[in-house]
């Protein structure tokens, strides 16, 4: 049974919040609204998405006519009760103590009151007397995904490919099972909403975001359940992330280029934080725990910063790279390769070209998998350089020694977002961007 999103209006009863709740006419702030592909056009003087306090708020009526929803108003219990399409009637829930404020609107779908953590923001209800609820909502609690694009300022509202057990087919006879292509289409479109790489079977690398301008016949079979696959992964990880400021943003929009956010003593915090846990982890596995060096901090944010590359980010790769620098993969810790440069699977001939690296900083060793480097602080160079080369094409900044062996290698500028580096620097990688800054980095900036 397809799940769609649930949306609800409720007309303007509540006075007391039309002095301070935005209106955000349709024509005042230029935020567009995509529901499944499609453009829905918001009234003119209707109610469009507005972000508030680093949420953005979506209006539920506006986007009920491109879903749909049964819905009713109780104003006896000041509850909005929805049904789903194809949803079983059940019994609505009693309205639940709201600490004597009896201005709050209580939802309930499909016989459940809808709980919203008080983080995500809450049901509002705006000056033109319509219903808005932060979008995060949306995706979490109503069985859809929706993001925010911040560069065209728009709302992605998708359903999530989910079975079908009609029993019939697009043109309406019976098949015993599912349109297939259009559940391709609906996983393809959610796969988009995420904006990350994908490696086809064919070797090609493709960003998501393109998949919906292609023919659906034409992906293999491989191609339909790497999709599958991938969703699955994704689907573990947000679509956007909160910064300390309260902005909201997309996490693949998060860029290699720019200012470190994470200072110094939270990324010390954290890794003490989760020392303890690593320690143990490396006991049980019989192996003795290595010491994380926290001097590396202050070389990634110094190096970094003289890059312009997020040194912070940088080092929480690092952490990602190595697992906590516990090297538990084929680099060993006395060769300061930070992010396994030259690791390729197999051991090093000591003849590989340092491609114009400068030799006293890095050097390669029979029998040794992936680059030496001289020093911790060559190391994080190299690591920086690396993620310079994808980010960018200019040149090193002036006066710079290349000390990255593989800097060449790498097609200049094609990942300038760290969720960019997913299916390029690492492989397959469906989520490997997104892992370095929700698993490692989030948590830093949370100390």
């Amino acid at each position: 049974m397809r799940r769609a999103l649930v949306i609800f209006t409720v007309m303007a009863w509540l006075g007391m919040f039309f002095g301070y709740l935005p209106s955000a006419h349709a024509a005042d702030n230029g935020l567009k609204i995509m529901i499944n592909g499609s453009s829905i056009k918001v009234p003119a003087g209707d109610q469009a998405p507005f972000c508030l306090q680093g949420r953005t708020y979506v209006p539920l009526r506006v986007i009920s006519e491109g879903l749909g929803a049964r819905v009713e108003w109780r104003a006896s219990t000041r509850q909005v009760v929805i049904y789903t399409p194809g949803a079983v009637v059940s019994p609505v829930a009693q309205p639940v103590l709201r600490n004597g404020n009896r201005s709050d609107i209580e939802v309930v779908i499909n016989g459940q009151v809808l709980v919203i953590p008080p983080e995500y923001g809450r049901v509002m209800v705006t000056r033109l007397g319509r219903t808005v609820v932060p979008m995060r909502v949306i995706g979490q609690a109503l069985g859809c995904q929706v993001t925010w694009d911040a560069a065209t300022r728009t709302v992605f509202v998708t359903s999530n490919p989910v079975a079908s057990d009609s029993t019939e087919d697009s043109t309406g006879g019976p098949n015993g099972g599912v349109d297939e292509n259009a559940d391709k289409t609906r996983l393809v479109q959610e796969l988009a909403s995420y904006h990350t790489n994908l490696k086809l079977s064919d070797g090609t690398v493709i960003n998501t975001q393109d998949l919906t301008s292609k023919d659906i016949s034409t992906f293999s079979e491989a191609d339909l359940q790497l999709f599958q696959t991938a969703l699955k992964e994704l689907q573990k990880y947000t679509k956007e992330i909160q910064l300390p400021d309260g902005t909201v943003i997309p996490t693949w929009s998060l860029e290699i280029k720019g200012k470190s956010i994470a200072t110094a003593d939270q990324l010390k915090s954290w890794i003490q934080a989760e020392t303890p846990r690593i320690q143990a982890k490396m006991e049980q596995n019989g192996r003795v725990f290595q010491p994380i060096p926290l001097e590396l901090v202050d070389l990634y944010l110094q190096i970094g910063s003289e890059y312009g590359i997020r040194g912070d980010l940088a080092f929480c790769q690092a952490v990602k790279e190595t697992e906590y620098f516990q090297f538990t993969g084929l680099v060993q810790s006395w060769q300061n390769n930070y992010c396994g440069l030259w690791a390729t699977g197999s051991a090093c001939t000591g003849q590989e070209s340092l491609n114009g690296a400068d030799p006293g900083m890095v050097k390669f060793q029979p029998g040794v998998h992936g680059a030496i480097f001289s020093s911790p602080a060559a190391g994080v160079e190299a690591h920086i350089q690396h993620l310079y080369a994808y980010a960018t094409k200019e040149s090193l900044p002036s006066g710079k020694v290349l000390c990255d062996p593989r800097f060449g290698l790498v097609a200049r500028g094609s990942a300038p977002t760290w969720q960019g580096l997913n299916a390029r620097w690492a492989v397959p990688g469906i989520t490997y961007g997104q892992s370095i800054i929700q698993d490692y980095w989030l948590k830093a900036l949370n100390r």
